[in-house]
């Protein structure tokens, strides 16, 4: 069952309690410290535990949930956690990396994972899922989509783990459609959707009829602007197609419940690959776009096979995406083939 604790004055020798006294001790333990925009996102957080909650029904692991209070805390929380003999920590955030690493050093004996970054220590798995290649299909069937020839992207944080999703999102609109116009927000936060909805509804304005929200529980705000504006959203993450029926033209899942899964097995069957960065793309299965029946008719035929042919040339190898962490500083192109780099990416870089 799912136990969750608030960090709000909760000290994590409760969670051990909590969980000590429910599991009988040949049952896998695990603890997940959520990101900034917490349980109740609908999309990153909500999709760990849809992986959290298939190892519980598979392999009969039970698990803690921790709410740090804000990204301050984290190292608290983690090392809390450490404390408990936990057979795995589970955290799932970019701002987590300092953290993490710093209480995976002062706890060499404990198995920590991390989601959505990079780490080379040896008691740290850790997945990237390739959601540039998801971001470019997506980006790729917005710009065969639109009507007035300009598509938006809300951000949350404007930081290079958000860039990632943008460059690919460009260059598969770009591939798509080379005169497309993409136009690039970010709103600031993981965690307002109402200011989420007032980026949407200015780039309705702006005559950007689909917007796709990269933006944490922000992303909900830019979903329900789609619906007012009478345009179209792209969710993120996990499938937001039912947030909105008809308004959401399609969601970029990244299969981080997969990821999940997939790393508390690999505690339960002795496999944990300490040290070692693990890559999920579209050929792996950790990104791909949702079709359902609350996006239905809004895709073409013609232009969901022709999504279906890039996806598939991506998985062959025969196009690269570019990854924004490896465009060389000043490139004028990117990706293969290559298309124009945008000037906001140039110039960060």
């Amino acid at each position: 069952m799912l136990k969750m604790l608030l960090q709000a004055g909760l000290g994590l020798g409760l969670a051990a309690g909590i969980a000590g006294s429910a599991v009988a001790q040949d049952k896998l333990r695990v603890a997940m410290v959520a990101s900034e925009s917490g349980i109740g996102d609908r999309s990153f957080n909500d999709m760990v535990v849809v992986g959290l909650k298939r190892a519980e029904a598979e392999l009969g692991v039970e698990y803690v949930v921790i709410q740090p209070r804000a990204i301050s805390d984290f190292q608290a929380s983690l090392a809390r956690a450490a404390a408990q003999g936990f057979d795995l920590i589970i955290g799932n955030s970019f701002d987590m990396v300092p953290p993490l690493e710093a209480v995976a050093k002062a706890f060499p004996d404990q198995k920590f994972a991390l989601i959505d970054a990079g780490m080379e220590v040896p008691n740290v798995v850790s997945a990237v899922a390739k959601d540039w290649e998801g971001s470019a299909v997506v980006g790729y069937i917005a710009a065969k989509t639109t009507k007035t020839g300009k598509i938006g992207f809300v951000g949350g944080k404007d930081i290079p783990v958000i860039h990632r999703f943008f460059a690919g999102y460009y260059y598969g609109a770009k591939m798509a459609d080379p005169n497309v116009e993409v136009l690039e927000r970010y709103s600031g936060t993981f965690t307002d959707p109402a200011v989420g909805k007032e980026y949407t509804l200015a780039l309705a304005s702006e005559g950007s009829d689909i917007n796709y929200a990269v933006a944490g529980a922000t992303s909900s705000g830019v979903i329900d602007g789609a619906r007012e504006s009478d345009t179209l959203a792209i969710g993120v993450d996990s499938n937001q197609n039912y947030l909105a029926p008809g308004h959401v033209l399609t969601s970029m899942m990244k299969r981080v419940d997969t990821i999940t899964f997939d790393m508390v097995k690999s505690v339960q069957d002795n496999d944990f690959k300490g040290g070692q960065v693990l890559l999920y793309g579209l050929k792996e299965g950790g990104v791909d776009f949702a079709m359902d029946e609350n996006n239905a008719g809004l895709i073409a035929p013609e232009v969901l096979a022709d999504a279906e042919a890039f996806r598939d040339k991506i998985i062959a190898g025969e196009i690269v995406v570019p990854n924004y962490f490896d465009i060389a500083p000043g490139a004028k192109s990117m990706g293969e083939p290559p298309v124009p780099t945008p000037p906001s990416i140039a110039d960060a870089k």
